[in-house]
């Protein structure tokens, strides 16, 4: 008897701490839910559902769907912003930010990697695997306010959470390579050389479609390092790599 009261106890906490993280998700997201079951869906990760039992969906149908509504919002914001530019160039700003690596940072400024549920492998978050999730989730979440809320509602999220971080740096329409160049050249240094081979996989083992690895030299040093799928995507990544890690250089060298 004792047990059956324990176990009761035990599953009782857990459904009051799971009702408190999703009231804390839907007050950082701005949306009463009205649909059951939707938010749940979008905040977990499928490493955290077992196949022999029944706790519901993971997020991945989910982010499939916010990732088509990001593509339009983005894609329509920036059509309206810059009448006058040319496919090419609006193509290279909407790819910087639906990159994993501005969703992820995005995601991280809403707190909602810590809203997420998953499984007890610490391997999760290793290498970029927080970076992963944290991007997912956040198209995940735009999935399920679209279907609970239509596109405007999803819409307005993008634009207070996203494309609001993206209109603070002023970076114009110029590419991660361009800014990276500008920045060398305020700070008085060399050239820069991308180094691009070609690679099988990246730190984070779930991506498979990896096909080069660019690494970006700055007087003889590796300023940056990055992955993609094209040469572009790779000699990208390497440079908003670089341009990181020149940012918390900066940062520190300011606190002294």
């Amino acid at each position: 008897m004792i047990w059956k009261w324990f176990r009761r106890r035990k599953s009782d906490s857990a459904a009051q701490l799971k009702e408190e993280r999703l009231q804390q998700l839907e007050r950082m997201l701005g949306h009463h839910f009205t649909i059951p079951g939707i938010l749940t869906r979008a905040s977990t990760h499928p490493s955290y559902l077992d196949q022999s039992d029944s706790r519901g969906e993971s997020y991945e149908r989910l982010e499939f769907l916010g990732d088509s509504v990001l593509n339009l919002a983005v894609s329509e914001w920036l059509f309206n912003l810059h009448p006058d530019a040319q496919e090419g160039v609006l193509s290279q700003q909407r790819a910087h930010i639906i990159s994993r690596r501005f969703l992820a940072n995005a995601s991280e400024e809403l707190g909602l990697p810590d809203c997420i549920q998953t499984g007890d492998d610490q391997n999760l978050l290793a290498g970029g695997g927080r970076q992963k999730i944290a991007a997912d989730a956040l198209e995940a979440v735009i999935g399920a306010l679209y279907i609970d809320g239509g596109f405007e509602v999803a819409r307005s999220f993008i634009e207070r959470h996203i494309l609001s971080l993206d209109v603070g740096h002023e970076e114009g329409f110029h590419t991660a390579k361009n800014r990276l160049q500008e920045t060398i050249h305020e700070l008085g240094r060399g050239q820069l050389t991308y180094r691009t081979t070609r690679a099988t996989s990246a730190p984070d083992k779930s991506r498979e479609d990896i096909n080069f690895r660019c690494q970006v030299w700055l007087e003889g040093e590796p300023l940056g390092t990055g992955w993609g799928r094209t040469k572009k995507e790779a000699e990208k990544e390497a440079a908003l790599d670089a341009l990181d890690r020149l940012d918390k250089v900066r940062t520190a060298s300011s606190r002294r």
